[in-house]
């Protein structure tokens, strides 16, 4: 389907199943977008990322998700609009 990646292909059946605690590993972005919200000079590295998500335990997935939407507002990178 067009416009449906990794992530989405991933998310959706974490939220549809109710799953509100899985990190999902398939979102490219997710360290960048941490990085942006932790203040870090450069993205965390997959250890530092699974640590940090422990922090947002049991909600893991949902936390990506909204990272995911501010990485999108800030960046516009996402739909394609820099």
């Amino acid at each position: 389907m067009p416009g449906v990646g990794p992530f989405s292909a991933e998310l959706t059946p974490l939220r549809g199943a109710g799953e509100p605690d899985l990190l999902p590993a398939n979102e490219p972005r997710l360290g960048r977008v941490v990085a942006m919200a932790y203040g870090l000079d450069r993205p965390p590295t997959e250890q530092e990322l699974g640590r940090i998500s422990e922090r947002w335990r049991p909600y893991r997935t949902w936390v990506s998700l909204y990272l995911r939407a501010m990485f999108e507002e800030e960046t516009r990178e996402i739909a394609g609009r820099r």
